[in-house]
């Protein structure tokens, strides 16, 4: 990059002025560079997460879309003239904490200039037809960009000349969505991302009206679920990280704390090669995870709303958590339940208490002891990986999660809780 294109970006970047889009704070040059001073920025490039899971749900795909086009639309709002951003790609676009932010505006041009470019850049896969054919750039070439990227978080692919959309993983109006950004003829796409934003979120509304594994915020705002084993190896720590991912794919900014001493995290972030952040937080498979530094180490307040403590074994710290909810892990199989029962004794009626029966297994398990008074059991199939969610798993969190925020929807969730009642009620 020459020193006036580095300019040029840095003037870009110094009118702008949104949380999603860094901050510069100055420019320096000597004989040999030019240096331009943002702020330092902590999190994973969409790419890297994407790298990673493999791809995202639809939910996280939608929320983090309609964050994208409101970054768009702030460039495209600038005044006194529109700003194009030119180079929208997986890469460019961090996620810090659960907020997404733009970076790297070394292609971005005002909209009066694009007609004087002698020559368009792009990123293979995400750059609309017209930056290839010297045709006139505009608003609409960003959303092809946009659609790109929504593509790509969905598939864990670039959509290429022909889209293929896997139906396990997109539904009939999002795929509509994302085919009419990528359109040959830019006509033929959104106007701007300001009408994009609105169909991205009429998408997120009607997932919420049908309780499609989406929560809106208020489910999930300062929420804080305590588990435990009923015995060392009953799966504490297997189902917390399990939660709190299963929450964190679904679009709800959640954490998982270690509050116990297998330094589980910590092995986890050696063989990942992850960092912490300044909040003494690993990322690991896309998920925020802290290890437990001791009571006597003080941290910077993180950004999550939603957090997942694993108490491993120990009941005394796991009824002395101050939280909102408490899961119990227990085993499912016969010689587990005496256990199962003295655990539960030994808690008594710890409000907000649910019991997990773990690797349930209906061969296995003849009838289970169920809990007494009005607390809630669920069965949890076996799930070998934390991070995939099988159906079954994912409708077993669903029931837990609404129960936990109060505000459990019927219906097809239902199945899970009445399930395990129907076994807990069996005779033998």
């Amino acid at each position: 990059m020459d020193a006036r294109q580095f300019r040029k970006e840095a003037l870009i970047l110094k009118c702008i002025r949104h949380p999603g889009i860094p901050v510069v704070y100055d420019l320096e040059e000597d004989e040999d560079f030019c240096y331009l001073i943002e702020e330092f920025l902590e999190g994973d490039s969409l790419y890297a997460l994407v790298s990673d899971m493999g791809h995202f749900s639809k939910a996280m795909t939608v929320r983090y879309g309609i964050q994208i086009c409101h970054l768009v639309n702030i460039l495209h709002s600038a005044k006194p003239t529109p700003i194009l951003y030119l180079d929208l790609q997986p890469r460019n676009l961090l996620v810090c904490g659960n907020i997404v932010k733009l970076v790297d505006f070394d292609h971005a041009i005002h909209l009066d200039e694009a007609e004087y470019l002698t020559k368009s850049y792009g990123t293979v896969g995400c750059a609309a037809p017209e930056q290839y054919t010297g045709e006139d750039l505009d608003e609409r070439t960003d959303i092809y960009a946009i659609g790109a990227v929504l593509y790509y978080m969905l598939t864990g692919n670039y959509p290429g000349k022909t889209p293929v959309y896997p139906r396990a993983l997109v539904d009939r109006k999002l795929a509509k969505v994302i085919h009419t950004c990528l359109k040959e003829d830019p006509k033929e796409r959104y106007e701007s991302a300001y009408q994009l934003s609105g169909e991205l979120e009429c998408i997120q509304e009607q997932m919420l009206k049908n309780r499609e594994g989406v929560f809106g915020e208020d489910l999930g705002s300062s929420l804080t679920v305590a588990v435990a084993g009923a015995f060392p190896g009953a799966g504490a720590t297997h189902i917390a990280i399990s939660f709190a991912a299963y929450l964190w794919r679904r679009g709800i900014s959640s954490l998982y704390e270690e509050r116990n001493e297998s330094d589980a995290v910590r092995q986890m972030a050696d063989c990942a090669g992850s960092s912490m952040d300044r909040y003494g937080i690993y990322r690991i498979h896309g998920l925020p995870m802290l290890p437990f530094y001791g009571e006597a180490a003080k941290l910077e307040p993180h950004p999550y709303s939603v957090v997942i403590r694993d108490c491993g074994a120990s009941l005394i710290n796991f009824s002395q958590e101050s939280a909102d909810g408490y899961l119990l892990v227990c085993g499912s199989k016969p010689w587990q339940w005496r256990c199962a029962g003295d655990a539960v004794q030994f808690l008594g009626n710890l409000p907000g208490m649910a019991v997990i029966y773990n690797q349930f297994c209906g061969r296995l398990a003849v009838r289970l002891p169920g809990p007494a008074g009005e607390t809630e059991c669920f069965l949890m199939p076996d799930s070998p990986n934390p991070f995939v969610h099988p159906k079954a798993v994912k409708q077993v969190y669903d029931e837990i999660f609404f129960s936990l925020a109060g505000k459990r929807p019927g219906g097809i969730l239902r199945t899970c809780l009445t399930k395990a009642k129907r076994f807990l009620s069996r005779k033998e």
